[in-house]
């Protein structure tokens, strides 16, 4: 026998009702390395079979009582018998013979008088097979198993996500309006006080106004992005021309780009109608092009085009660009890339347009312009 069965020697059950037959397969099968149980009619097979196991079972067809045809039959329809594979030992010659075998589970046969070399060989071929189909089966549990536990840690990554996600919500939430009258009472107290102290005490007043605005700015972020992960935004979705959305957003930071002096031009088609929440459109493309002024050296070209059938919306300046390094992290929420550490904001500009671009089952890209930076937003139609 190979070595592949050196270790652990299949057990082949033999089922013949003649004497001279059954010691003559098992003297030859067990000189070749393999372990034999024997049976000497039906019912003794089908009891043998349940109790051993056998890798193979060598079947005789014509046998008193229960011949090997309802045998493989009865085998073939228990729960711990019907995968152990069966070959014929028979003397039939008919082909209508041979095949009432494999009509009821034979998977091969072998003629009398027997030639041992073709029975060892037939033996060995479907004893290997059943070893490979072993292998796969419990291959399978094995992924089947590790798919589950993977999709349990799944779930519960996700719920503990769900959670922090949640929970970091409910306190922009709730912070957002304490901070909202506290911004209104100094906004009073900044009026009163104007004629009452002096000019530093006011710009310090102004200043921390500023950064009351910051953190509301901030928190507001935080909730439109978590409307957008929960969906909730869709029911602000009709149909809008995305190319005057565009254009308002260029037309309102316009100013802002010539006080930087810096060329602020646009590239549109006159209509591009979609189905899209134009407010959620608004604020994306105004994060971008508010992004750009903050680093552009010249110039930013805003433009918008069809594009295979989404809306291409492309801001490109001629800025410092981001290392390709930072271009996937850039879209992180609260990451800021070395060459912003100097200017306002706290990273959730490109994440929010991001969520806007995934909501409108488009992407977000981020692309050189040699120089500068082109970051493209596309928008299903």
């Amino acid at each position: 026998m190979s070595d592949e069965f050196d270790s652990n020697p299949p057990l082949v059950l033999v089922v013949d009702d003649t004497a001279s037959n059954l010691g003559l397969v098992v003297d030859f099968l067990e000189g070749n390395g393999l372990r034999i149980s024997i049976a000497r009619d039906g019912e003794e097979a089908l009891e043998r079979a349940e109790l051993v196991c056998p890798d193979l079972i060598l079947l005789d067809v014509m046998m008193p009582g229960i011949d090997g045809f309802e045998v493989c039959r009865r085998l073939k329809h228990r729960p711990a018998t019907r995968e152990i594979p069966v070959i014929f030992m028979t003397s039939l010659s008919r082909t209508e013979d041979k095949t009432a075998g494999f009509h009821v589970g034979g998977i091969d046969y072998v003629t009398k008088p027997l030639q041992m070399e073709e029975l060892l060989a037939r033996v060995k071929t479907h004893l290997k097979l059943r070893r490979l189909q072993q292998a796969l089966q419990a291959q399978n549990v094995r992924l089947q198993e590790e798919v589950h536990s993977r999709e349990v840690a799944q779930e519960a990554l996700i719920e503990m996500i769900n959670s922090v996600r949640n929970t970091s919500n409910a306190i922009a939430h709730d912070l957002r309006t304490p901070l909202a009258e506290l911004r209104a009472r100094m906004e009073v107290m900044i009026f009163d006080l104007k004629r009452k102290v002096d000019g530093e005490t006011l710009e310090r007043l102004e200043t921390a106004l500023t950064d009351i605005d910051r953190v509301i700015g901030i928190f507001n972020a935080l909730l439109r992005l978590a409307e957008i992960d929960a969906g909730v935004r869709k029911a602000g979705f009709v149909t809008s021309d995305v190319a005057d959305i565009v254009a308002e957003a260029v037309e309102f930071y316009q100013p802002l780009a010539e006080l930087r002096g810096l060329s602020l031009t646009l590239a549109c088609a006159d209509s591009l109608p979609a189905w899209v929440d134009p407010l959620l459109i608004a604020q994306a493309v105004g994060n971008l092009i508010d992004n750009a002024i903050k680093f552009a050296r010249t110039e930013i070209l805003v433009s918008v085009s069809d594009h295979v059938g989404l809306i291409e919306v492309i801001v490109a300046d001629d800025g410092p660009g981001v290392p390709d390094s930072e271009k996937t992290k850039a879209t992180e929420r609260f990451y800021r890339g070395d060459a912003s550490r100097g200017t306002p904001g706290v990273g959730l500009g490109l994440a929010l347009v991001k969520g806007v671009a995934t909501l409108h089952r488009g992407e977000l890209r981020l692309e050189d312009n040699h120089p500068g930076l082109a970051v493209k937003l596309t928008l299903a139609r």
